[in-house]
Protein backbone atom coordinates (compact mmCIF):
# COMPACT_ATOMS: atom_id res chain seq x y z
CA UNK A 1 0.00 0.00 0.00
CA UNK A 2 1.23 3.46 -0.83
CA UNK A 3 1.85 5.88 2.54
CA UNK A 4 -0.59 8.66 2.01
CA UNK A 5 1.06 12.09 1.42
CA UNK A 6 1.03 14.60 4.58
CA UNK A 7 2.09 17.95 4.79
CA UNK A 8 3.67 19.63 7.49
CA UNK A 9 2.69 22.49 9.33
CA UNK A 10 3.53 24.40 12.58
CA UNK A 11 0.59 25.66 14.94
CA UNK A 12 1.71 28.04 17.57
CA UNK A 13 4.96 28.01 18.88
CA UNK A 14 5.59 24.71 19.66
CA UNK A 15 2.71 22.54 17.97
CA UNK A 16 4.28 20.46 15.27
CA UNK A 17 1.23 19.10 13.01
CA UNK A 18 0.78 16.88 9.78
CA UNK A 19 -1.88 17.01 7.41
CA UNK A 20 -3.03 14.62 5.17
CA UNK A 21 -3.13 14.51 1.04
CA UNK A 22 -5.94 16.85 0.28
CA UNK A 23 -6.53 18.84 3.24
CA UNK A 24 -8.47 21.81 2.43
CA UNK A 25 -6.65 24.77 1.42
CA UNK A 26 -8.78 26.81 4.33
CA UNK A 27 -7.79 24.39 6.74
CA UNK A 28 -3.67 24.81 5.51
CA UNK A 29 -4.37 28.66 5.74
CA UNK A 30 -5.82 28.69 9.40
CA UNK A 31 -2.63 26.23 10.55
CA UNK A 32 -0.07 28.99 9.01
CA UNK A 33 -2.22 31.99 10.36
CA UNK A 34 -2.15 30.57 14.05
CA UNK A 35 1.74 29.57 13.27
CA UNK A 36 2.70 33.29 11.66
CA UNK A 37 0.78 35.43 14.09
CA UNK A 38 1.60 36.65 17.41
CA UNK A 39 -1.48 37.55 19.98
CA UNK A 40 -3.04 36.13 22.66
CA UNK A 41 -6.77 35.21 23.50
CA UNK A 42 -7.22 38.45 25.74
CA UNK A 43 -5.99 40.61 22.92
CA UNK A 44 -5.43 39.14 19.38
CA UNK A 45 -4.10 41.56 17.05
CA UNK A 46 -7.16 42.85 14.91
CA UNK A 47 -5.90 42.35 11.40
CA UNK A 48 -5.12 39.03 12.00
CA UNK A 49 -7.57 38.03 14.31
CA UNK A 50 -10.17 39.05 11.54
CA UNK A 51 -8.41 37.63 9.08
CA UNK A 52 -8.69 34.02 10.53
CA UNK A 53 -12.39 34.26 11.41
CA UNK A 54 -12.86 34.92 7.70
CA UNK A 55 -10.59 31.48 7.32
CA UNK A 56 -12.61 29.93 9.87
CA UNK A 57 -15.94 31.18 7.47
CA UNK A 58 -14.66 29.89 4.64
CA UNK A 59 -14.25 26.32 5.74
CA UNK A 60 -17.62 26.06 7.17
CA UNK A 61 -19.02 27.42 3.93
CA UNK A 62 -16.73 24.34 1.88
CA UNK A 63 -17.87 21.75 4.47
CA UNK A 64 -21.49 22.79 3.41
CA UNK A 65 -20.68 22.45 -0.06
CA UNK A 66 -18.88 19.10 0.07
CA UNK A 67 -22.03 17.79 2.01
CA UNK A 68 -24.07 19.42 -0.94
CA UNK A 69 -21.18 17.86 -3.56
CA UNK A 70 -21.52 14.27 -1.79
CA UNK A 71 -25.21 14.33 -1.67
CA UNK A 72 -25.62 14.39 -5.41
CA UNK A 73 -22.04 12.63 -5.81
CA UNK A 74 -19.94 15.79 -7.56
CA UNK A 75 -16.36 14.96 -7.93
CA UNK A 76 -15.36 17.40 -10.56
CA UNK A 77 -13.19 19.49 -8.71
CA UNK A 78 -13.91 22.90 -10.79
CA UNK A 79 -17.59 21.88 -9.83
CA UNK A 80 -16.85 21.84 -6.07
CA UNK A 81 -15.05 24.94 -6.25
CA UNK A 82 -17.85 26.55 -7.95
CA UNK A 83 -20.19 25.42 -5.28
CA UNK A 84 -18.03 26.98 -3.00
CA UNK A 85 -18.08 29.87 -4.78
CA UNK A 86 -21.85 30.15 -5.29
CA UNK A 87 -22.35 29.46 -1.53
CA UNK A 88 -20.30 32.69 -0.90
CA UNK A 89 -22.39 34.49 -2.95
CA UNK A 90 -25.15 33.49 -1.19
CA UNK A 91 -24.17 34.14 1.87
CA UNK A 92 -24.63 37.97 3.52
CA UNK A 93 -22.97 38.98 6.78
CA UNK A 94 -26.77 38.07 7.96
CA UNK A 95 -25.23 34.46 8.25
CA UNK A 96 -22.15 34.93 10.10
CA UNK A 97 -23.99 37.99 12.43
CA UNK A 98 -24.45 35.29 15.41
CA UNK A 99 -20.67 34.23 15.45
CA UNK A 100 -19.52 37.40 15.10
CA UNK A 101 -21.08 39.34 17.67
CA UNK A 102 -19.72 35.92 19.88
CA UNK A 103 -16.41 36.48 18.58
CA UNK A 104 -16.48 40.69 19.08
CA UNK A 105 -18.05 39.19 22.88
CA UNK A 106 -15.39 36.91 23.20
CA UNK A 107 -11.93 37.45 21.49
CA UNK A 108 -10.62 33.80 22.33
CA UNK A 109 -14.03 32.42 20.29
CA UNK A 110 -12.30 32.04 17.09
CA UNK A 111 -8.70 30.99 17.82
CA UNK A 112 -10.33 27.80 19.79
CA UNK A 113 -12.62 27.16 16.49
CA UNK A 114 -9.52 27.38 14.47
CA UNK A 115 -7.13 24.93 16.66
CA UNK A 116 -10.37 22.51 17.25
CA UNK A 117 -10.41 22.42 13.56
CA UNK A 118 -6.26 21.86 12.85
CA UNK A 119 -6.84 19.06 15.88
CA UNK A 120 -9.52 17.14 14.21
CA UNK A 121 -8.13 17.11 10.66
CA UNK A 122 -4.71 16.54 11.07
CA UNK A 123 -5.69 13.41 12.88
CA UNK A 124 -8.87 12.63 10.73
CA UNK A 125 -10.51 9.06 11.38
CA UNK A 126 -9.46 6.54 8.84
CA UNK A 127 -12.49 6.73 5.83
CA UNK A 128 -12.34 3.24 5.78
CA UNK A 129 -14.19 2.94 9.12
CA UNK A 130 -17.27 5.54 8.08
CA UNK A 131 -19.95 4.62 5.96
CA UNK A 132 -19.75 5.62 2.32
CA UNK A 133 -21.61 8.80 2.49
CA UNK A 134 -20.08 9.98 5.50
CA UNK A 135 -16.16 11.60 6.47
CA UNK A 136 -14.75 12.22 9.92
CA UNK A 137 -15.92 16.18 9.31
CA UNK A 138 -19.36 15.03 9.98
CA UNK A 139 -19.45 15.10 13.72
CA UNK A 140 -16.87 18.21 13.82
CA UNK A 141 -18.35 21.05 11.58
CA UNK A 142 -22.22 20.04 12.21
CA UNK A 143 -21.27 20.42 16.01
CA UNK A 144 -19.34 24.10 15.63
CA UNK A 145 -22.34 25.02 13.32
CA UNK A 146 -24.86 24.08 16.63
CA UNK A 147 -22.33 25.70 19.12
CA UNK A 148 -21.67 28.79 17.12
CA UNK A 149 -23.48 29.61 14.79
CA UNK A 150 -26.55 28.78 16.05
CA UNK A 151 -27.70 26.54 13.09
CA UNK A 152 -29.35 23.93 15.30
CA UNK A 153 -31.11 22.02 11.76
CA UNK A 154 -27.99 21.47 9.45
CA UNK A 155 -30.32 19.59 7.59
CA UNK A 156 -32.84 21.87 7.01
CA UNK A 157 -30.31 24.47 6.04
CA UNK A 158 -28.89 22.27 3.27
CA UNK A 159 -32.26 21.44 2.01
CA UNK A 160 -32.54 25.41 1.61
CA UNK A 161 -29.21 25.25 -0.22
CA UNK A 162 -30.75 23.25 -2.48
CA UNK A 163 -33.32 25.27 -3.20
CA UNK A 164 -31.09 27.65 -4.65
CA UNK A 165 -31.21 28.39 -8.42
CA UNK A 166 -27.66 28.76 -9.04
CA UNK A 167 -26.44 25.58 -6.95
CA UNK A 168 -29.24 23.49 -8.51
CA UNK A 169 -27.47 24.38 -12.10
CA UNK A 170 -23.98 23.44 -10.88
CA UNK A 171 -25.98 20.10 -9.40
CA UNK A 172 -28.03 19.31 -12.95
CA UNK A 173 -24.49 20.18 -14.56
CA UNK A 174 -22.65 17.62 -13.00
CA UNK A 175 -25.59 15.48 -13.52
CA UNK A 176 -26.23 15.75 -16.83
CA UNK A 177 -22.37 15.99 -17.91
CA UNK A 178 -22.55 12.63 -15.95
CA UNK A 179 -25.43 11.18 -18.58
CA UNK A 180 -24.45 12.84 -21.71
CA UNK A 181 -21.07 13.65 -21.26
CA UNK A 182 -20.29 16.17 -24.43
CA UNK A 183 -23.39 15.71 -26.39
CA UNK A 184 -25.45 18.16 -28.17
CA UNK A 185 -28.10 17.64 -26.13
CA UNK A 186 -26.17 18.47 -22.93
CA UNK A 187 -24.72 21.92 -24.39
CA UNK A 188 -27.95 22.70 -25.24
CA UNK A 189 -29.47 21.96 -21.52
CA UNK A 190 -26.37 23.79 -20.42
CA UNK A 191 -27.20 26.89 -22.50
CA UNK A 192 -31.26 26.59 -21.09
CA UNK A 193 -30.18 26.79 -17.45
CA UNK A 194 -27.78 29.87 -18.12
CA UNK A 195 -30.38 31.36 -19.85
CA UNK A 196 -32.40 31.85 -16.55
CA UNK A 197 -32.21 34.11 -14.48
CA UNK A 198 -35.22 33.30 -12.38
CA UNK A 199 -33.97 30.19 -11.04
CA UNK A 200 -37.63 29.02 -12.34
CA UNK A 201 -35.94 26.70 -14.96
CA UNK A 202 -33.43 24.97 -12.33
CA UNK A 203 -36.62 23.90 -9.99
CA UNK A 204 -38.47 22.39 -12.97
CA UNK A 205 -35.66 20.74 -13.93
CA UNK A 206 -34.97 19.16 -10.52
CA UNK A 207 -38.07 18.33 -9.79
CA UNK A 208 -38.04 15.93 -12.80
CA UNK A 209 -34.98 14.41 -11.71
CA UNK A 210 -36.36 13.91 -8.04
CA UNK A 211 -39.33 12.44 -9.63
CA UNK A 212 -38.64 10.22 -12.57
CA UNK A 213 -34.87 10.71 -12.53
CA UNK A 214 -32.48 12.00 -15.06
CA UNK A 215 -34.20 10.23 -18.55
CA UNK A 216 -37.72 12.18 -17.40
CA UNK A 217 -35.77 15.42 -17.77
CA UNK A 218 -34.41 14.44 -21.12
CA UNK A 219 -37.38 13.00 -21.96
CA UNK A 220 -39.11 16.36 -21.20
CA UNK A 221 -36.93 18.44 -22.84
CA UNK A 222 -36.77 16.70 -26.27
CA UNK A 223 -40.37 16.75 -26.49
CA UNK A 224 -40.36 20.67 -25.69
CA UNK A 225 -43.09 19.98 -22.93
CA UNK A 226 -41.05 21.27 -20.38
CA UNK A 227 -41.59 24.79 -21.78
CA UNK A 228 -45.26 25.05 -21.62
CA UNK A 229 -44.67 23.79 -17.87
CA UNK A 230 -42.21 26.23 -17.31
CA UNK A 231 -44.38 28.67 -18.32
CA UNK A 232 -47.31 28.00 -16.07
CA UNK A 233 -44.50 27.56 -13.50
CA UNK A 234 -43.57 31.39 -13.97
CA UNK A 235 -47.24 32.27 -14.09
CA UNK A 236 -47.91 30.38 -10.37
CA UNK A 237 -44.86 32.29 -8.99
CA UNK A 238 -46.69 35.36 -10.49
CA UNK A 239 -49.87 34.89 -8.40
CA UNK A 240 -48.24 33.94 -5.56
CA UNK A 241 -46.41 37.53 -5.80
CA UNK A 242 -49.04 39.34 -6.04
CA UNK A 243 -47.12 40.39 -9.88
Amino acid sequence: MVAEKRVAGKVGNKLQVEFPAGTSPYTLAIAKCLAECSWSTSSPDPDSYYALMNLVQGRMLEYLADRICREFDIRDAVLRGRMVTVLMGIFSDEFFAVFRHKARQEPGLVMQIARRIIRKESHPTPLSKLPPNRQSSDRLYPAIFRMHFEYRDLDALLRLLESDGEIQKVILGSLLKARLGDAPLYMRLIDILDEDAEGVTPSLFMGYIKGNGIDSLIAKVESGEWEQEQTRLKAHLAHLRGD
